[in-house]
């Protein structure tokens, strides 16, 4: 059952999208994937609202597949988020098609470019040495969910920009057409605000969370080939990362000292 809330009804943020952040952060704390939701009279008098309000916002809840409505039975918590779990190298592509998710890009940019000293220092660049840059929009069941700019080393795919992306996964193109395996990876996650560019993309708002995740991959002679820059949707997306054992830390005695 939802706690008794109150709404302000004297803020200028409309009641039902007042509504819908109190349900989200109820089905976060209280629901999983499958769990009912609350009947509309119910909260209806919880929130004290009217009922054409608690449906405006059921509506923006289906619209934006946090809840499933199914007639004479009710309203139903769907998947939100994507997990990953970390500790192998998939392509999104791969990681969505295992979900059952349609993907699509959007937004694709592709050129050879100058890379930055950045990317030179990332991937240990020879002097002269060019990358190319394939920037995209990532959707997930038709709704934008990352960015994700990857920029590999131009000697080893010749003629990629004319080739084009022949297919919604990078990393089947490099195996089929260049016989690029990828060996291992490094990734450094960290949480940040979108810029104004990120938020448009991903269709948030300019000051939402998003989770940045840089990744440089190897060859199996250890050569870097690969840097990726992935800013992820924080309230789509997750990172699972199994820990076992635990180490112990040594300690110092420093008596004498």
């Amino acid at each position: 059952m939802i706690s008794i809330l109150s709404l302000d009804k004297n803020s200028k943020e409309p009641l039902y999208q007042q509504l819908k952040a109190a349900l989200l952060d109820y089905i976060d704390e209280n629901l999983k994937e499958g769990d009912a939701l609350p009947i509309e009279a119910e909260i209806e008098k919880r929130f004290g609202v009217s009922r054409i309000t608690v449906r405006k916002t059921i509506e923006e809840l289906v619209k934006e597949g946090v809840v499933t409505k199914t007639q004479g039975r009710g309203t139903f918590v769907q998947s939100r988020k994507i997990v990953q779990k970390a500790g192998s190298i998939t392509s999104w592509t791969e990681e969505m098609r295992a979900k059952g998710k349609q993907t699509e890009t959007k937004n694709l940019i592709m050129n050879e470019i100058e890379p930055s000293r950045k990317i030179v220092e990332e991937l240990k660049l020879s002097k002269g040495e060019k990358v190319i840059c394939l920037k995209r929009l990532r959707c997930a069941d038709g709704e934008p969910i990352s960015i994700i700019i990857n920029y590999f080393r131009s000697k080893f795919v010749p003629d990629f920009i004319k080739k084009g992306l022949r297919k919604e996964s990078l990393y089947e193109v490099l195996e089929e057409d260049y016989g690029i395996q990828l060996e291992r990876a490094h990734e450094r996650i960290k949480a940040r605000i979108a810029n104004d560019l990120e938020a448009l993309e991903l269709g948030v708002s300019p000051d939402s969370a998003i989770l940045h995740i840089t990744r440089v991959s190897y060859l199996p002679d250890g050569t870097p080939f690969e840097l990726v820059e992935m800013a992820n949707r924080s309230d789509r997306y997750q990172y699972d990362i199994d820990l076992f054992g635990r180490n112990k830390m040594k300690s110092f005695n420093t008596e004498g000292e």
